[in-house]
């Protein structure tokens, strides 16, 4: 069990140190855009706006519209003058519908895993797959216990080889060992020929030293994606000094201040009609 949550553990890692290294990136390419920006626009948005779109905000003025006429009519207007704000609006006034529509969204998520999950049990684990859906008419509520009982087993071999198929092979013939381990050592403590209990210290011993090869690969897979992602952030490092170098030359300096100083005063340099 230790050694499942360690590689668990070291699968969430990967994932979080790609996301950061993915979100440090995004960070220093919206300050290189625009230098006036007091913070990376991503960090001021809401999570949904990463889903947004136009039938979202459809469903979501469906919403307003019933319990605010008067609101949503504002807000279909706002909607052509000024999107960005008319969205700020929307997450206001729709957070009913947005709730909602964050629950279906993770309802469909489950949904798609465990239907993969259930397909790669088939592929690797026929017979438990077999027995499991046999349960599903038979006995409803034993199928759900069986399936959890099921996930919490493989789970994490399953997760594991979505990201990396050699990581997830690796933790599968572990997995399996440990199980011929466990059988092994059974048969040893029940057996009173000194013979046989060396016959299956031998075979212990072959187990034995095969997870060991298999816990160090497991290991050195781990050690060359954190390779990568320092190489990535050493990629990351130098972009962001070069930009530094950049900003700091005067004519760069000046182009900058000027661009800003016509952002700035557009709209009085603008004749108005009306």
């Amino acid at each position: 069990m230790k050694q499942r949550r360690t590689a668990l553990l070291l699968v969430m890692a990967l994932m979080a140190a790609a996301a950061s290294l993915v979100a440090a990136k995004d960070q220093a390419q919206d300050k290189t855009a625009d230098i006036w920006e007091d913070e990376p626009s991503d960090a001021r948005q809401p999570r949904w706006y990463r889903w947004y779109s136009d039938q979202m905000a459809d469903r979501i003025m469906k919403g307003i519209q019933q319990r605010d006429p008067d609101k949503a009519k504002q807000l279909a207007q706002l909607r052509k003058k000024d999107p960005e704000k008319f969205k700020a609006e929307l997450g206001k006034h729709g957070r009913q519908e947005i709730e909602q529509i964050s629950r279906e969204r993770y309802d469909a998520w489950r949904k798609r895993w465990k239907a993969d999950f259930v397909l790669w049990l088939k592929t690797n684990y026929p017979q438990e797959e077999k027995e499991l859906d046999k349960l599903q008419e038979k006995d409803p509520q034993l199928y759900v216990k069986q399936y959890e009982h099921l996930r919490a087993k493989y789970g994490y071999i399953f997760e594991a080889e979505q990201d990396n198929p050699e990581l997830g092979a690796v933790l599968k013939e572990d997995f399996e060992l440990k199980i011929r381990r466990d059988h092994l050592l059974a048969r040893m403590r029940r057996e009173k020929s000194d013979a046989r209990r060396q016959a299956i210290g031998a075979d212990l011993q072959e187990v034995v030293a095969r997870r060991y090869d298999l816990i160090v690969r497991r290991k050195e897979i781990a050690y060359e994606h954190l390779l990568k992602k320092l190489e990535g952030l050493q990629a990351l490092l130098k972009e962001s000094k070069e930009e530094i170098v950049k900003s700091r030359d005067s004519k760069v300096r000046q182009e900058n201040i000027r661009r800003r100083l016509e952002t700035l005063t557009d709209d009085q340099k603008r004749f108005k009609w009306d």
